[in-house]
């Protein structure tokens, strides 16, 4: 069987025509005595190398206003170097990086099923949409993609629409999926899945470039176990000028702290180290965007919440009950795709709630047991707010019907690196001077953004408190703050610095981690508060908090 790269200079700023040689060069052969052979381009030396070949950096030499209101244009729009994108071929070279061991006979397995490739799109640049495409269908074998399913979330640029269906009309695999109004990424990806038709779905940015092997590699592990979700090493495309970097993927794994967002940790940091790291190696969070997984796993698991907002989060409940309900996930070192990592959020639609602090909520509801409450802390809130982010009874039905396990086996197995989320002196609910007395709490004003005391009504509205993980004293993600000199409530951000607060279990007193004064009642006002130097033989500056009561013999060292 033989499939080939087909190599192509887009004439976007008047270079020449390439021409090309080719030569074929056998790169793997499997136990079945199976030839797989890439055609490969050789560049006529004589012509000059195309901007960006072979993942080396773009530059122009341009540096007049015009160009650079190009530039600033693609910045605005796009969230990367749109200018510098457009001169490089869509089927621009990328070299393969995989470390040999990869490419060694019968590491895959022969006969791999096809797969159904899903990218959501918004307003994607031309150039980067089309050359996506291309490095799938030049880089992978034909015999493994059923269909590329490119689902438009309600784009409005014109390149996307008649001109893309045109563009793509010669390539039956192509298939041009379009939304009838703006869904959201999440919800877009959920249109695209349920349209697939492979046994298999790999999702993929619409701003990404797969090299030489990527999705052979990919789907091995999902094949050997239908319920692995396989997720590819992700090298970066800099967004600034196309340089493909690879020098620090592969020594990362993805992870998370308690606020759910997602980042990269250095792999010689886990606890448990595979003899092997070349191998696919256990993974307990994913970015989201690129990942293969087993269309009935991904049915057993309840596809995407529904009631998820735009983006954010559910990577990280796919990345939850993947182990919870007895699957697991892992990184595969030797599938290697290139993603731009863009700056800002070009994708984000309007919305008028924050959908990050929601779609939180409704993953801790559902998947983190008595956990959930860390997350509920950190936001500020004394329980569900079913009201404003949702019922989620039928999520909870679909974590019954998959007999899923519990968040803690989730720690234990697959994330034994998860930080002590219980700081010392935690405590939440009603906060109480015990000057005076059990009929008198600390009250957040709306009508004037402040903070004092007034009678207890047992609302958990404006008079519960939460001293969480980031050390904040919030309500309803207003949060207590202290200058050096002033005490105020602004919106938390989670920085600790003025927001970072003590209770000191011993005297009873709330004191500022930065500045270090306590915080006090007003005697002469008795409604008023006030910061002093700390006294531990002053009643004013004495509390009673209901302590955090929870179970965290599973996590690190408690935090301090």
């Amino acid at each position: 069987m033989v499939y080939s790269e087909r190599w192509e200079m887009a004439d976007f700023r008047n270079y020449l025509q390439l021409r090309q040689n080719l030569n074929r060069q056998t790169v793997a052969v499997d136990e079945n005595a199976t030839e797989f052979e890439y055609i490969l381009q050789t560049l006529d030396p004589r012509l000059p190398t195309p901007p960006g070949d072979m993942g080396v950096a773009v530059t122009t030499g341009v540096t007049n206003s015009e160009v650079a209101a190009l530039i600033k244009q693609g910045y605005d729009m796009q969230g990367l170097n749109q200018y510098l994108s457009d001169l490089m071929s869509v089927h621009r070279r990328l070299p393969d990086t995989r470390d040999a061991w990869c490419k060694e006979p019968d590491r895959i397995l022969p006969n791999l099923p096809e797969t159904s490739i899903v990218i959501v799109f918004y307003n994607e640049a031309w150039s980067v949409l089309v050359r996506t495409v291309h490095s799938i269908l030049d880089r992978s074998p034909p015999k493994l993609v059923k269909e590329i399913i490119l689902v438009d979330d309600f784009s409005y640029l014109p390149h996307t629409k008649t001109q893309l269906d045109d563009y793509f009309q010669p390539y039956p695999k192509v298939r041009i999926l379009r939304a009838p109004t703006r869904q959201g990424l999440i919800r877009a990806r959920l249109l695209g899945a349920r349209n697939t038709t492979a046994p298999l779905i790999t999702f993929l940015d619409a701003h990404v470039e797969c090299t030489v092997g990527w999705l052979e590699a990919l789907l091995d592990p999902v094949t050997r176990n239908w319920m692995t979700i396989a997720i590819p090493t992700i090298d970066w495309i800099d967004e600034h000028d196309m340089h493909l970097r690879t020098e620090n993927a592969p020594s990362y794994y993805g992870a998370y702290d308690w606020d759910l967002n997602f980042g990269w940790w250095g792999r010689w940091s886990r606890i448990h180290q595979p003899k092997n790291k070349l191998e696919p190696f256990e993974t307990p969070a994913m970015a989201g965007g690129l990942f293969a997984i087993n269309r009935t796993f991904f049915e057993l698991l309840g596809w995407y919440d529904e009631g998820f907002e735009i983006y954010g989060i559910e990577n990280i409940e796919l990345s939850m009950k993947s182990w919870i309900c007895g699957g697991r996930m892992v990184t595969v070192p030797c599938s290697r795709v290139a993603h731009i990592q863009k700056t800002g959020h070009p994708y984000l639609m309007k919305a008028n709630k924050d959908v990050v602090r929601a779609n939180s909520l409704r993953l801790a509801e559902v998947w983190m047991d008595e956990y959930k409450q860390v997350i509920f802390d950190i936001y500020g809130v004394p329980r569900y707010p079913v009201e404003e982010v949702g019922d989620v009874s039928s999520r909870k039905e679909v974590r019954r019907k998959a007999n899923c396990k519990t968040f803690r086996h989730y720690i234990e197995t697959a994330y034994p690196e998860m930080k002590n989320p219980l700081i010392e002196g935690a405590f939440r609910g009603e906060v109480k001077s015990a000057a005076l007395g059990n009929a008198t709490c600390l009250t957040y004003h709306a009508a004037t953004n402040t903070v004092g005391m007034a009678a207890c009504d047992h609302k958990q509205t404006t008079q519960f408190w939460a001293h969480n993980y980031y050390q904040e004293l919030n309500s309803h993600k207003h949060c207590l703050d202290y200058t050096g000199t002033a005490l105020g409530v602004f919106g938390c951000h989670r920085g600790r610095g003025n927001q970072a607060w003590q209770y000191k279990i011993d005297s009873m007193q709330i004191a500022s981690v930065k500045h270090g004064k306590c915080l006090a009642v007003d005697m002469d006002s008795r409604k008023s508060l006030k910061m002093e130097d700390c006294d531990d033989g002053k009643d004013a500056q004495k509390w009673l908090v209901t302590p955090v009561s929870l179970d965290v013999s599973i996590f690190a060292k408690p935090k301090r």
